[in-house]
């Protein structure tokens, strides 16, 4: 049986990660999800223009929101999609739904 939180008072309700494994896999959609459209605008905007890397930021960022409603619809439970969660809390529910 997968361990979550059930406390009814918990307003964030996610699930426990455990294991290296699941944690890394937790953290690393979480920073693909959020942090990579900025370090590879970065890059483009070095090696490129400043211009182009806006547009690049912009469209990774749209993509990666997404992906990231697109994992929330298919790991939350129906109860939890009206709340609001953060990034970390959806890679938490896919990779407990799917990995771990």
């Amino acid at each position: 049986m997968k361990k979550f939180y059930t406390d009814p008072n918990d307003v964030n309700m996610t699930p426990i990660i455990e294991g290296l494994r699941c944690k890394a896999l937790a953290y690393g959609l979480f920073f693909a999800l959020t942090i990579l459209p900025l370090v590879i605008g970065l890059y483009v905007g070095f090696v490129y223009d400043w211009l182009i890397a806006i547009g690049v930021i912009l469209f990774l960022y749209l993509a990666s929101s997404i992906v990231g409603s697109k994992l929330r619809v298919s790991s939350v439970p129906t109860e939890l999609r009206e709340r609001s969660l953060s990034s970390m809390d959806i890679a938490k529910w896919y990779i407990h739904q799917y990995f771990c």
